[in-house]
């Protein structure tokens, strides 16, 4: 399909009907460029897709397989969207035996197109170093598909006049999937939002979609208490003020303006869970430091808080049992990451490199269009945008640069909690441009760096696992590091908390190896090659799925 044919685009697009593959297509190809504009907008960059060091297009494949299932593969750098014919009973609104196409479900491409953006931006979460990483990326994803739901506005204005303005009840605002969940026999959606209200997390719960569950209830919790309050007063003006509105339908205008507020949370709850990306640190992620980056990056644009968005989310972790390590309280102040400190200004070999980066991802920023990094099997073709010279001088340029990071990461090693007798690889240096509360644009610089301790990852017993450490910097336009969030490795050169912290590391991901290995009925017939090699196995989105 060519999606620059004008008699398309005159029409704005091909109808929607699941009978015609073209739509197929289109709906892919548009669900997945919403998901990419989300994360250009938080993250105040151009996502680049790439595969190894050179860009290279995202394939989305909308007929890619048989079978019940959809995920994207990092070898074939694509997304893969598989069709089935539904069961024969309880299959909802299916009809039985009816063909599904998951390429039709906007949950479904929008939570796999995540699992690739996750993958370019944070590649090591894919590695299962502790019980919360795979289930970060599954709940995460959720947590995209589910708030993009609020931009479509005549999908909120009906959910909000049938729920009398509460979003907490189940609908298709909160529930993911539902086609698909039917026609695969289950009864009900795939997963929902708001899940059991008691549910808390427990070390027992392993399995990454029931895991991640948590995590996504725990940050829809604190969206709908945002919403609640940011409603309140419409809610006291058109009752009078007793504040209950009544049973049934709400007034047409009443529930648009209350949709209104509901759009508006929703994009900047979701703005706030991409952004924090940028402050997490590169490797081993755990649900409590996904807290802590999403405070400290919400404060760092938003300080005053008007609507104390940032307490209600740290309420809703509180109430799933989610507690980051390393803290004396949930106060907001002892959540976000400490201040950097006893790191010079980035070294004068950067000094002429800083602004040439800066003018090239403005550049890059500016040009909204999607084309250059998506296509499906359409039949248009997009240009990559830019000339190669263009991609051989950007090229050049993060070379250089990530040389003389790699420089100041050496002679800083243990002001950035890095291993001075292990090589650093700098991964994602970014600028980034912000608009804050107040209407001011901030930049800021974001770069990872990454060791991986190879004699501790050839113990047998981690079964082919690296074991990696790192650091996240932050670093304010004038050059000075202001964050530098670590996930250090074991080292005699740390300070007494973060050396504790990382010996407990090491012991919970030998424990969690261990429990894969519990509950693999491979495992006690692998033979020598597969048991060194056996976590490579497990660290796919195509497995996770299948297991979910």
């Amino acid at each position: 399909m060519d999606l620059d044919d004008p008699m398309i685009l005159i029409r704005g697009g091909l109808d929607p009907t699941e009978a015609d593959p073209r739509f197929h297509q289109q709906m892919v190809y548009a669900v997945a460029s919403r998901t990419l504009a989300n994360f250009d907008r938080a993250l105040g960059r151009r996502i680049e897709m790439r595969k190894g060091p050179k860009r290279s297009r995202l394939r989305l494949f909308p007929h890619g397989f048989k079978g019940r299932n959809a995920f994207y593969d990092r070898k074939l750098h694509a997304v893969l969207l598989g069709y089935f014919d539904a069961d024969m009973e309880d299959v909802g609104t299916n009809i039985p035996g009816q063909r599904v196409f998951t390429c039709l479900s906007h949950d479904i491409v929008a939570h796999e197109t995540t699992h690739a953006i996750v993958d370019q931006i944070r590649p090591y979460f894919l590695e299962p170093s502790n019980v919360d990483v795979q289930a970060f990326h599954e709940g995460f994803s959720d947590i995209v598909a589910l708030f993009q739901h609020f931009s479509f506005p005549n999908l909120v204005s009906r959910e909000i006049q049938r729920n009398c303005g509460i979003l907490s009840n189940p609908g298709a605002l909160v529930q993911l999937a539902e086609q698909f969940g039917y026609a695969t026999g289950a009864g009900k959606p795939l997963r929902s939002a708001i899940g059991n209200d008691a549910a808390r997390l427990d070390e027992r719960l392993t399995e990454p979609h029931d895991r991640g569950a948590i995590l996504v209830a725990a940050v829809f919790d604190g969206f709908f208490e945002t919403f609640r309050r940011r409603i309140r007063d419409l809610v006291r003006i058109a009752t009078g003020g007793s504040g209950e509105l009544p049973p049934g339908d709400l007034q047409p205008h009443l529930a648009e303006r209350i949709g209104d507020e509901a759009v508006r949370t929703a994009q900047r709850q979701l703005d706030i869970c991409i952004r924090a990306f940028d402050y997490l640190p590169p490797v081993d992620i755990t649900f409590g430091d996904y807290l802590r980056a999403m405070v400290t990056a919400d404060f760092e644009l938003n300080p005053d808080d008007e609507w104390e968005q940032r307490s209600a989310l740290i309420e809703g972790f509180r109430r799933r049992g989610i507690y980051p390590e390393g803290v004396i309280s949930l106060a907001e102040s002892s959540l976000r990451w400490p201040a950097a400190r006893d790191l010079p200004p980035l070294a004068d070999a950067l000094d002429a490199l800083l602004p040439q980066l800066l003018k090239v991802e403005a550049a890059r920023f500016s040009q909204r269009s999607r084309d250059a990094d998506l296509v499906g099997r359409v039949g248009a073709r997009p240009s990559m945008g830019g000339t190669d010279d263009d991609e051989n001088n950007a090229s050049t340029l993060k070379a250089d640069l990530a040389r003389a990071l790699c420089a100041y990461a050496g002679t800083n090693a243990d002001g950035l909690f890095l291993r001075p007798d292990l090589p650093v690889s700098v991964h994602g240096f970014h600028a980034v441009f912000r608009t804050a509360s107040n209407g001011q644009l901030l930049i800021e610089l974001v770069a990872q760096f990454v060791q991986v301790d190879a004699d501790a990852g050839a113990d047998p017993a981690l079964g082919g696992l690296p074991v990696r450490g790192g650091t996240t910097i932050v670093v304010s336009v004038d050059g000075h590091v202001r964050y530098a969030i670590a996930k250090p490795l074991p080292s005699p050169s740390l300070p007494g908390s973060l050396a504790r912290s990382a010996e407990r590391r090491m012991v919970r991901q030998a424990e969690f190896v261990a429990l894969l290995d519990a509950k693999d009925p491979r495992f006690p017939f692998m033979d020598a090659t597969r048991l060194r090699g056996r976590m490579k196995a497990r660290m796919s989105i195509r497995s996770l799925h299948r297991d979910g």
